[in-house]
C-alpha cells in the first residue's frame, strides 16, 4: 500500500484516501486486485468481505456479517477514508451485502464507486420484476459505476442510473507477460506432436464444460493428437469426470485448481483456449489466454461481445452446439498461417489493452474525477 506521510497530507492537491472492498478467495475479483496492488499513486487500503472458510453453524454467517459492517464503519472513521470502491457481483447475496455497505458509506458521507464484476441474468430479471425499488435504495445515490460490458451499462441506465458509468476490462500482470516469449512459444506449439485445447474456469455447467468435452471429442475422431486439459475446481468436477468415463472421452487431463507457475505453464503449453460460457462479466481467463498468444474459441457473452472480433481473436459463436465448436477448433488445427496470425494479434492486443498498470491508472482517474467533483461542489 502506498502511504503519503501525515505531515504533507494537507499539502497534496486533490489528496484522497481510498478503501477497496473485495473477497479474499480464489476467484477473479480478488485476483484482479492482487495484480493491481502497489500500482496506485494514491493511498489505497483493502477491506476483505464475503464468506470465510472457518464459518460453521447457523449463526456463523450473520454474526460475521455484523462484525464486518462494524469493522467497516470503524475503519471509515478511524482512517478518514474519502472514497470507497465496492466490488459486488449481481447475484442476490452480493447485491444485499454490498447494498448495505453502500448505505453505510452514504450515511458516513463518503464518496462511493461501485464496480459490478459478475452479472447473473437470473438476478437481473428478479430485480426488474420485484426489487427495483431495493436497487434504487441501495445504489440510487452512488457517485459512479464501473461495468464490464455495454449490455450492463444499458441495463443500469434502464433502471434509472444517471451518474457516470465507466467501462472497464479485466487485467493481466505486467511482470508475468514481460517474461513471456511469444515467438519461442509459437515455434514450440507448431512443432509439438500434441495439440492441446485448454479449458480453464470454475467447473460448472454454465461455463460450457460439457460442450467443450463433446466438441474436443469430435475433433479427436479426425485428429488423434488433440487432447484436452481441464484446469479448475468446482461443484461439478466429479460429475464431469464421470461424464468423461461414461463417454470414453480420450486424452482428457484434469489439473484441479492451478495458480502461479503451474497456471503459466498451462497457458504456455496449450494451443488454443476454449470457453463456450453461457454468461460472463469479462472472463479473466480469456484475457490471460490472449496474453499468452492463444487463439480463443468462445461465445459473445459479457464484455467479450464488445471487443472480440471473429477471425482476429479466434472464433466466437452464439451457438451452444458442440459440433459448431468442434469445427472452429479444427480450423485452427488445420490452418497454421491462420493460427500464427491470430496468436500474434492476441498477444499484441493484450499488451495494449489489458495490463494491470494501465487498469490501475484508469481506476485512479475515476477516483479522482469523483473526488474532485465532490470538492468542487463543497467549495461552491
Amino acid at each position: 500500500m502506498n502511504v503519503v506521510p501525515d505531515e504533507i497530507k494537507n499539502q497534496v492537491d486533490g489528496y484522497m484516501r481510498v478503501l477497496i472492498t473485495h473477497p479474499d478467495s480464489l476467484g477473479g475479483v480478488s485476483n484482479y486486485y492482487r495484480k493491481l496492488r502497489g500500482r496506485f499513486t494514491v493511498p489505497v487500503q483493502h477491506f476483505v468481505v464475503g464468506t470465510s472458510p472457518k464459518e460453521q453453524g447457523f449463526w456463523a454467517r450473520p454474526l460475521r456479517m455484523l462484525a464486518d459492517y462494524w469493522r467497516f464503519v470503524r475503519l471509515l472513521r478511524k482512517n478518514s477514508i474519502d472514497l470507497v470502491h465496492l466490488n459486488p457481483s449481481l447475484d442476490f447475496k452480493s447485491f444485499i451485502r454490498d447494498g448495505i455497505f453502500a448505505l453505510l458509506v452514504r450515511a458516513n458521507k463518503r464518496k462511493v464507486v461501485v464496480f459490478f464484476h459478475g452479472w447473473k441474468k437470473s438476478c437481473e430479471v428478479r430485480i426488474e420484476r420485484y426489487f427495483l425499488w431495493l436497487f434504487r435504495l441501495f445504489f440510487g445515490k452512488i457517485d459512479a459505476f464501473i461495468v464490464l460490458s455495454n449490455e450492463i451499462r444499458e441495463t443500469l441506465e434502464k433502471w434509472g442510473v444517471i451518474k457516470p458509468i465507466y467501462k472497464e476490462v479485466t487485467a493481466i500482470s505486467d511482470d508475468e507477460i514481460e517474461a513471456f516469449d511469444i515467438h519461442n512459444a509459437l515455434r514450440e506449439r507448431q512443432e509439438s506432436a500434441k495439440w492441446r485445447v485448454l479449458f480453464l474456469a470454475r467447473i460448472i455447467r454454465e461455463k460450457g464444460i460439457y460442450e467443450t468435452l463433446e466438441a474436443v471429442s469430435k475433433v479427436q475422431s479426425k485428429h488423434p493428437a488433440v487432447e484436452l486439459v481441464v484446469a479448475g475446481d468446482g461443484e461439478e468436477l466429479d460429475d464431469v469426470k464421470s461424464f468423461v468415463r461414461a463417454h470414453n472421452t480420450g486424452n482428457v487431463t484434469f489439473t484441479g485448481y492451478i495458480t502461479g507457475l503451474q497456471k503459466r505453464r498451462a497457458f504456455e503449453q496449450a494451443n488454443v483456449f476454449c470457453l463456450p460460457s453461457y454468461t460472463e462479466g469479462c472472463p479473466v481467463s480469456v484475457i490471460e489466454a490472449m496474453a499468452y498468444g492463444l487463439p480463443v474459441v468462445t461465445r459473445p457473452v459479457g464484455g467479450l461481445a464488445d471487443f472480440f472480433k471473429n477471425g482476429k481473436h479466434g472464433f466466437i459463436s452464439d451457438s451452444l452446439e458442440p459440433e459448431i465448436f468442434a469445427n472452429l477448433v479444427e480450423k485452427l488445427v488445420l490452418d497454421k498461417r491462420l493460427y500464427e496470425r491470430i496468436s500474434l494479434y492476441n498477444y499484441q492486443y493484450a499488451q495494449s489493452h489489458f495490463l494491470a498498470s494501465d487498469a490501475a491508472s484508469r481506476l485512479e482517474r475515476i477516483y479522482k474525477a469523483v473526488f474532485n467533483n465532490s470538492r468542487q461542489k463543497n467549495n461552491e
